[in-house]
Protein backbone atom coordinates (compact mmCIF):
# COMPACT_ATOMS: atom_id res chain seq x y z
CA UNK A 1 0.00 0.00 0.00
CA UNK A 2 1.52 3.33 -1.28
CA UNK A 3 2.12 6.21 1.13
CA UNK A 4 -0.53 9.34 0.75
CA UNK A 5 0.99 11.82 -1.54
CA UNK A 6 0.98 15.46 0.31
CA UNK A 7 -1.29 18.14 -0.84
CA UNK A 8 0.16 20.34 -3.26
CA UNK A 9 -0.67 24.26 -3.79
CA UNK A 10 -0.73 26.14 -6.65
CA UNK A 11 2.67 27.58 -8.06
CA UNK A 12 3.69 31.43 -8.39
CA UNK A 13 3.27 30.70 -12.10
CA UNK A 14 -0.42 29.55 -11.77
CA UNK A 15 -1.33 32.37 -9.27
CA UNK A 16 0.34 35.17 -11.75
CA UNK A 17 -2.04 33.23 -14.80
CA UNK A 18 -5.44 33.41 -12.95
CA UNK A 19 -4.67 37.03 -11.67
CA UNK A 20 -4.38 38.01 -15.06
CA UNK A 21 -6.93 36.58 -16.94
CA UNK A 22 -8.98 37.75 -13.66
CA UNK A 23 -7.84 41.34 -14.17
CA UNK A 24 -8.61 41.06 -17.92
CA UNK A 25 -12.51 39.73 -17.56
CA UNK A 26 -12.82 42.48 -15.11
CA UNK A 27 -10.93 45.48 -17.42
CA UNK A 28 -13.62 43.64 -20.29
CA UNK A 29 -16.17 44.05 -18.52
CA UNK A 30 -15.56 47.77 -17.11
CA UNK A 31 -14.75 48.56 -20.90
CA UNK A 32 -18.58 47.22 -21.78
CA UNK A 33 -20.09 49.04 -18.83
CA UNK A 34 -18.15 52.24 -20.12
CA UNK A 35 -19.01 52.12 -23.12
CA UNK A 36 -22.96 51.37 -22.06
CA UNK A 37 -22.66 53.98 -20.45
CA UNK A 38 -21.14 56.66 -22.65
CA UNK A 39 -23.61 55.36 -25.58
CA UNK A 40 -26.37 55.64 -23.11
CA UNK A 41 -25.23 59.31 -21.73
CA UNK A 42 -24.98 60.17 -25.78
CA UNK A 43 -28.13 58.82 -26.62
CA UNK A 44 -29.66 60.78 -23.86
CA UNK A 45 -27.47 64.03 -24.92
CA UNK A 46 -28.84 63.72 -28.21
CA UNK A 47 -32.62 63.22 -27.01
CA UNK A 48 -32.06 65.81 -24.99
CA UNK A 49 -30.64 68.82 -27.61
CA UNK A 50 -33.53 67.22 -30.18
CA UNK A 51 -36.31 67.96 -27.89
CA UNK A 52 -35.36 71.75 -26.82
CA UNK A 53 -34.58 72.50 -29.87
CA UNK A 54 -38.43 70.27 -31.83
CA UNK A 55 -39.60 73.01 -29.09
CA UNK A 56 -38.29 76.09 -29.94
CA UNK A 57 -39.03 75.33 -33.62
CA UNK A 58 -42.38 75.17 -32.57
CA UNK A 59 -42.68 78.32 -30.72
CA UNK A 60 -41.27 80.29 -33.74
CA UNK A 61 -43.67 77.76 -36.08
CA UNK A 62 -46.66 79.19 -34.16
CA UNK A 63 -45.58 82.40 -33.48
CA UNK A 64 -45.04 82.85 -37.43
CA UNK A 65 -48.27 80.97 -38.35
CA UNK A 66 -50.22 83.30 -35.67
CA UNK A 67 -48.24 86.91 -37.06
CA UNK A 68 -50.79 89.63 -37.91
CA UNK A 69 -53.24 88.36 -35.86
CA UNK A 70 -56.00 91.09 -34.93
CA UNK A 71 -52.27 93.36 -36.93
CA UNK A 72 -53.02 92.29 -40.47
CA UNK A 73 -50.15 93.44 -42.51
CA UNK A 74 -49.27 93.41 -46.14
CA UNK A 75 -47.85 95.17 -49.31
CA UNK A 76 -49.91 97.60 -50.80
CA UNK A 77 -50.79 96.06 -54.72
CA UNK A 78 -52.06 98.97 -56.20
CA UNK A 79 -49.77 101.98 -56.17
CA UNK A 80 -48.33 104.21 -53.25
CA UNK A 81 -45.44 103.39 -50.93
CA UNK A 82 -47.16 101.97 -48.15
CA UNK A 83 -46.39 98.47 -46.40
CA UNK A 84 -46.66 97.09 -43.48
CA UNK A 85 -44.46 93.54 -42.30
CA UNK A 86 -45.13 91.88 -39.32
CA UNK A 87 -43.03 89.58 -40.00
CA UNK A 88 -39.30 91.30 -39.89
CA UNK A 89 -36.54 88.91 -41.26
CA UNK A 90 -32.57 89.71 -40.22
CA UNK A 91 -30.30 87.40 -42.85
CA UNK A 92 -26.42 87.30 -41.89
CA UNK A 93 -26.16 89.74 -38.82
CA UNK A 94 -22.57 90.90 -38.44
CA UNK A 95 -22.11 92.03 -41.45
CA UNK A 96 -24.43 94.81 -43.17
CA UNK A 97 -26.52 94.82 -39.81
CA UNK A 98 -24.22 95.45 -36.79
CA UNK A 99 -27.06 95.96 -34.45
CA UNK A 100 -30.77 95.21 -32.91
CA UNK A 101 -32.73 97.87 -31.60
CA UNK A 102 -34.71 96.79 -28.87
CA UNK A 103 -36.60 100.27 -27.85
CA UNK A 104 -37.04 103.91 -28.76
CA UNK A 105 -34.50 104.73 -26.12
CA UNK A 106 -31.42 103.55 -28.28
CA UNK A 107 -31.13 99.98 -26.19
CA UNK A 108 -29.77 97.20 -28.67
CA UNK A 109 -28.11 94.01 -29.38
CA UNK A 110 -24.54 94.04 -30.95
CA UNK A 111 -22.38 90.92 -31.94
CA UNK A 112 -20.90 88.81 -29.05
CA UNK A 113 -17.25 89.77 -28.71
CA UNK A 114 -15.33 88.29 -25.73
CA UNK A 115 -16.64 88.39 -22.31
CA UNK A 116 -19.54 90.84 -23.66
CA UNK A 117 -22.74 89.06 -24.70
CA UNK A 118 -24.41 89.10 -28.25
CA UNK A 119 -25.79 87.77 -31.27
CA UNK A 120 -23.70 85.52 -32.71
CA UNK A 121 -22.39 86.77 -36.47
CA UNK A 122 -24.03 84.93 -39.92
CA UNK A 123 -26.87 83.70 -37.73
CA UNK A 124 -30.48 84.99 -38.71
CA UNK A 125 -32.84 86.28 -36.57
CA UNK A 126 -36.70 87.55 -37.30
CA UNK A 127 -39.30 89.49 -35.23
CA UNK A 128 -43.33 89.00 -35.28
CA UNK A 129 -46.01 91.13 -34.25
CA UNK A 130 -49.38 89.92 -33.28
CA UNK A 131 -52.26 92.46 -32.38
CA UNK A 132 -55.13 92.33 -29.21
CA UNK A 133 -55.66 88.90 -27.86
CA UNK A 134 -59.15 89.99 -26.53
CA UNK A 135 -62.47 89.80 -28.79
CA UNK A 136 -63.83 93.72 -27.46
CA UNK A 137 -66.03 94.69 -30.07
CA UNK A 138 -65.05 98.10 -29.88
CA UNK A 139 -61.55 96.74 -30.81
CA UNK A 140 -63.10 94.38 -33.47
CA UNK A 141 -65.59 97.17 -35.02
CA UNK A 142 -62.27 99.69 -35.30
CA UNK A 143 -62.54 102.18 -38.76
CA UNK A 144 -61.20 105.24 -39.92
CA UNK A 145 -63.97 107.49 -40.26
CA UNK A 146 -61.76 109.90 -42.06
CA UNK A 147 -58.43 111.22 -42.27
CA UNK A 148 -56.91 115.21 -41.34
CA UNK A 149 -55.08 116.98 -43.49
CA UNK A 150 -52.02 115.68 -45.19
CA UNK A 151 -48.27 116.57 -45.58
CA UNK A 152 -47.50 117.11 -41.76
CA UNK A 153 -45.24 114.77 -39.36
CA UNK A 154 -48.24 113.87 -37.95
CA UNK A 155 -51.60 113.05 -39.21
CA UNK A 156 -54.80 113.77 -37.50
CA UNK A 157 -57.23 110.36 -37.45
CA UNK A 158 -60.60 110.30 -36.58
CA UNK A 159 -61.86 106.68 -35.35
CA UNK A 160 -65.38 104.88 -34.57
CA UNK A 161 -65.84 103.52 -32.66
CA UNK A 162 -63.28 104.30 -30.15
CA UNK A 163 -61.30 101.20 -29.66
CA UNK A 164 -58.61 102.89 -27.19
CA UNK A 165 -58.58 102.50 -23.87
CA UNK A 166 -57.49 105.43 -21.37
CA UNK A 167 -54.38 103.63 -20.69
CA UNK A 168 -53.83 103.85 -24.13
CA UNK A 169 -54.46 107.44 -24.57
CA UNK A 170 -52.84 108.53 -21.48
CA UNK A 171 -49.63 106.41 -23.19
CA UNK A 172 -49.34 108.57 -26.24
CA UNK A 173 -45.93 109.69 -27.44
CA UNK A 174 -42.50 107.83 -28.40
CA UNK A 175 -43.81 104.87 -26.25
CA UNK A 176 -47.63 105.52 -27.54
CA UNK A 177 -49.59 102.39 -29.02
CA UNK A 178 -48.51 101.18 -32.33
CA UNK A 179 -51.51 101.17 -34.54
CA UNK A 180 -52.12 99.23 -38.30
CA UNK A 181 -54.58 100.59 -40.81
CA UNK A 182 -55.32 98.18 -43.32
CA UNK A 183 -57.94 96.88 -45.96
CA UNK A 184 -57.30 93.89 -48.36
CA UNK A 185 -54.80 96.28 -50.61
CA UNK A 186 -53.48 98.48 -48.60
CA UNK A 187 -51.20 98.76 -44.82
CA UNK A 188 -49.80 101.22 -43.20
CA UNK A 189 -48.09 101.49 -39.80
CA UNK A 190 -47.88 104.77 -37.45
CA UNK A 191 -47.60 105.16 -33.53
CA UNK A 192 -50.18 107.38 -31.86
CA UNK A 193 -48.88 110.22 -30.29
CA UNK A 194 -51.55 112.07 -29.39
CA UNK A 195 -55.34 112.32 -28.73
CA UNK A 196 -57.89 114.89 -28.38
CA UNK A 197 -61.69 115.19 -29.23
CA UNK A 198 -61.28 115.24 -33.19
CA UNK A 199 -58.99 111.54 -32.83
CA UNK A 200 -56.01 110.15 -32.39
CA UNK A 201 -52.60 111.92 -33.99
CA UNK A 202 -50.30 109.63 -35.56
CA UNK A 203 -46.58 109.56 -36.64
CA UNK A 204 -44.66 107.55 -38.90
CA UNK A 205 -42.47 104.72 -37.26
CA UNK A 206 -39.06 103.37 -39.38
CA UNK A 207 -38.06 99.72 -39.65
CA UNK A 208 -37.09 99.61 -36.13
CA UNK A 209 -40.50 100.64 -34.94
CA UNK A 210 -39.30 104.14 -33.93
CA UNK A 211 -40.73 107.07 -34.66
CA UNK A 212 -39.31 108.40 -37.93
CA UNK A 213 -41.07 112.10 -38.44
CA UNK A 214 -40.97 110.93 -42.44
CA UNK A 215 -44.26 113.06 -43.60
CA UNK A 216 -47.48 111.49 -44.59
CA UNK A 217 -47.86 112.37 -47.90
CA UNK A 218 -51.48 111.98 -49.79
CA UNK A 219 -50.58 108.61 -52.25
CA UNK A 220 -53.05 106.84 -54.81
CA UNK A 221 -54.43 105.02 -52.97
CA UNK A 222 -54.45 106.84 -49.60
CA UNK A 223 -53.70 105.36 -46.07
CA UNK A 224 -55.29 105.81 -43.98
CA UNK A 225 -58.21 106.16 -45.61
CA UNK A 226 -62.39 105.88 -44.83
CA UNK A 227 -63.00 102.48 -43.69
CA UNK A 228 -60.08 101.08 -43.25
CA UNK A 229 -59.72 98.69 -40.14
CA UNK A 230 -57.68 100.02 -37.15
CA UNK A 231 -55.69 97.50 -34.67
CA UNK A 232 -53.57 97.87 -32.00
CA UNK A 233 -49.86 95.87 -31.39
CA UNK A 234 -50.33 94.21 -28.59
CA UNK A 235 -46.84 91.79 -28.78
CA UNK A 236 -43.48 91.61 -30.38
CA UNK A 237 -41.21 88.92 -30.41
CA UNK A 238 -37.57 88.20 -31.25
CA UNK A 239 -35.79 85.04 -31.74
CA UNK A 240 -31.79 85.39 -32.20
CA UNK A 241 -29.14 82.95 -31.20
CA UNK A 242 -27.17 84.80 -28.69
CA UNK A 243 -24.23 84.30 -26.28
CA UNK A 244 -24.59 85.45 -22.66
CA UNK A 245 -22.09 87.46 -20.53
CA UNK A 246 -18.83 85.64 -19.57
CA UNK A 247 -18.28 86.16 -15.74
CA UNK A 248 -15.88 84.72 -13.18
CA UNK A 249 -17.07 81.47 -12.26
CA UNK A 250 -19.83 81.86 -14.79
CA UNK A 251 -19.29 80.66 -18.18
CA UNK A 252 -21.53 82.03 -21.20
CA UNK A 253 -24.41 79.88 -22.32
CA UNK A 254 -25.01 80.05 -25.59
CA UNK A 255 -28.59 78.87 -27.64
CA UNK A 256 -31.87 79.83 -29.12
CA UNK A 257 -33.56 83.30 -27.10
CA UNK A 258 -36.24 85.52 -27.21
CA UNK A 259 -36.88 88.75 -26.36
CA UNK A 260 -40.34 90.06 -26.01
CA UNK A 261 -41.73 93.20 -24.84
CA UNK A 262 -43.60 93.30 -21.36
CA UNK A 263 -47.05 91.91 -20.90
CA UNK A 264 -49.62 94.58 -21.25
CA UNK A 265 -53.26 93.79 -21.01
CA UNK A 266 -55.03 97.46 -21.96
CA UNK A 267 -58.84 95.91 -22.36
CA UNK A 268 -58.99 94.31 -19.16
CA UNK A 269 -57.51 97.57 -17.51
CA UNK A 270 -53.40 96.73 -17.71
CA UNK A 271 -50.93 99.44 -19.10
CA UNK A 272 -50.85 100.01 -22.89
CA UNK A 273 -48.86 98.28 -24.99
CA UNK A 274 -45.15 99.40 -26.01
CA UNK A 275 -42.65 98.08 -28.86
CA UNK A 276 -39.60 97.76 -26.12
CA UNK A 277 -38.05 94.37 -26.49
CA UNK A 278 -36.65 92.81 -22.89
CA UNK A 279 -33.98 91.24 -22.70
CA UNK A 280 -32.88 88.13 -24.50
CA UNK A 281 -33.84 84.60 -22.43
CA UNK A 282 -32.71 81.45 -23.63
CA UNK A 283 -35.50 78.56 -24.80
CA UNK A 284 -32.93 76.44 -26.12
CA UNK A 285 -29.83 75.58 -24.88
CA UNK A 286 -26.55 74.48 -27.19
CA UNK A 287 -28.15 75.82 -30.61
CA UNK A 288 -25.05 77.86 -32.42
CA UNK A 289 -26.90 78.36 -35.72
CA UNK A 290 -30.48 79.22 -37.14
CA UNK A 291 -31.30 80.07 -40.73
CA UNK A 292 -33.97 80.85 -42.55
CA UNK A 293 -35.43 80.90 -45.97
CA UNK A 294 -38.20 82.95 -46.85
CA UNK A 295 -41.26 82.19 -49.26
CA UNK A 296 -41.69 85.49 -51.48
CA UNK A 297 -43.91 86.19 -54.57
CA UNK A 298 -42.81 84.33 -57.70
CA UNK A 299 -40.38 86.07 -60.16
CA UNK A 300 -38.41 87.72 -57.58
CA UNK A 301 -34.87 87.84 -57.27
CA UNK A 302 -31.78 87.00 -60.52
CA UNK A 303 -33.66 83.30 -61.49
CA UNK A 304 -37.15 84.08 -60.56
CA UNK A 305 -37.28 82.50 -57.35
CA UNK A 306 -39.87 82.09 -54.67
CA UNK A 307 -37.78 81.44 -52.02
CA UNK A 308 -34.86 83.89 -50.40
CA UNK A 309 -31.92 82.77 -49.12
CA UNK A 310 -31.90 79.02 -49.73
CA UNK A 311 -28.69 78.62 -51.54
CA UNK A 312 -25.27 80.21 -50.64
CA UNK A 313 -25.24 82.71 -53.42
CA UNK A 314 -28.39 84.45 -53.17
CA UNK A 315 -29.06 87.42 -51.15
CA UNK A 316 -32.72 89.14 -51.01
CA UNK A 317 -31.56 92.23 -49.22
CA UNK A 318 -33.00 91.53 -45.72
CA UNK A 319 -29.13 91.62 -44.48
CA UNK A 320 -29.22 95.22 -44.66
CA UNK A 321 -30.55 97.57 -42.50
CA UNK A 322 -34.02 99.03 -42.44
CA UNK A 323 -34.80 95.84 -45.25
CA UNK A 324 -37.43 94.34 -42.29
CA UNK A 325 -39.61 97.32 -43.11
CA UNK A 326 -39.91 97.17 -46.88
CA UNK A 327 -42.14 96.08 -49.30
CA UNK A 328 -40.16 92.85 -50.11
CA UNK A 329 -40.50 91.83 -46.03
CA UNK A 330 -44.22 92.80 -46.25
CA UNK A 331 -44.50 90.18 -49.36
CA UNK A 332 -43.31 87.40 -47.13
CA UNK A 333 -45.69 84.59 -46.40
CA UNK A 334 -43.87 81.47 -45.56
CA UNK A 335 -40.41 80.46 -44.23
CA UNK A 336 -38.50 77.45 -43.47
CA UNK A 337 -36.50 77.90 -40.72
CA UNK A 338 -33.17 75.84 -39.97
CA UNK A 339 -31.00 75.03 -36.61
CA UNK A 340 -28.34 73.52 -35.32
CA UNK A 341 -27.66 72.72 -31.73
CA UNK A 342 -24.61 71.15 -29.83
CA UNK A 343 -26.69 70.54 -26.92
CA UNK A 344 -25.48 71.30 -23.31
CA UNK A 345 -22.53 69.30 -23.10
CA UNK A 346 -20.35 68.80 -26.00
CA UNK A 347 -19.92 65.37 -27.75
CA UNK A 348 -16.75 65.32 -29.53
CA UNK A 349 -15.89 63.24 -32.96
CA UNK A 350 -12.44 63.72 -34.94
CA UNK A 351 -12.87 65.81 -38.08
CA UNK A 352 -16.56 66.33 -37.87
CA UNK A 353 -17.51 69.00 -39.83
CA UNK A 354 -19.93 72.34 -39.10
CA UNK A 355 -22.95 72.14 -40.50
CA UNK A 356 -23.25 73.97 -44.04
CA UNK A 357 -27.47 75.45 -43.39
CA UNK A 358 -28.77 77.49 -46.60
CA UNK A 359 -26.70 80.46 -47.20
CA UNK A 360 -24.42 80.58 -44.25
CA UNK A 361 -20.96 78.89 -44.93
CA UNK A 362 -19.49 77.99 -41.68
CA UNK A 363 -15.90 79.38 -40.35
CA UNK A 364 -13.50 77.02 -39.77
CA UNK A 365 -15.55 74.74 -41.81
CA UNK A 366 -14.50 71.36 -39.49
CA UNK A 367 -14.35 71.60 -35.80
CA UNK A 368 -14.78 68.51 -34.79
CA UNK A 369 -18.05 68.91 -32.59
CA UNK A 370 -21.12 66.93 -33.52
CA UNK A 371 -24.53 68.53 -33.55
CA UNK A 372 -28.35 68.03 -33.99
CA UNK A 373 -30.09 69.67 -37.59
CA UNK A 374 -33.35 70.09 -37.70
CA UNK A 375 -36.03 72.29 -39.51
CA UNK A 376 -39.56 73.01 -39.52
CA UNK A 377 -41.70 75.18 -42.46
CA UNK A 378 -44.78 77.28 -41.94
CA UNK A 379 -47.03 79.50 -44.42
CA UNK A 380 -48.55 82.72 -42.65
CA UNK A 381 -52.22 82.55 -42.02
CA UNK A 382 -53.19 86.19 -40.84
CA UNK A 383 -51.05 88.37 -43.52
CA UNK A 384 -52.97 89.93 -46.10
CA UNK A 385 -50.65 90.21 -49.47
CA UNK A 386 -51.37 90.91 -52.77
Amino acid sequence: MSARRPERGFTLLELMTAAAVGVVIVLAGLAAFDIQDRFSRNTERLLGTQATSSLALTMMQRDLENAGLRFRGGAQDAGGPQWAAVVRPYDNLGGAITQLVNDTSGGNVVAVAGPNPGFVPGTDAFEVLLGSQQLEPARLAAQVVSPGAWGGATLQVFVAPNPFTANEIGAVGADGPLLMFWNDDVHCIGRMVGSGALGVIVQKVDANLVNSGAIWALTTPACPANGMRVEVLQTRRRYLVYQSQTAVGRPPRLGLYLQTNAFCDPADGGAACDTNLGAPRMIAEGVDDMQVAWRVPGGWGPDGGTWCERSPDELCGFDQPSAQGSQLAAQIIGAQIYVSSRGSELLLRANEPVPHLLNHIPVPATDGIVRSIMQTGVVFRNVVNP
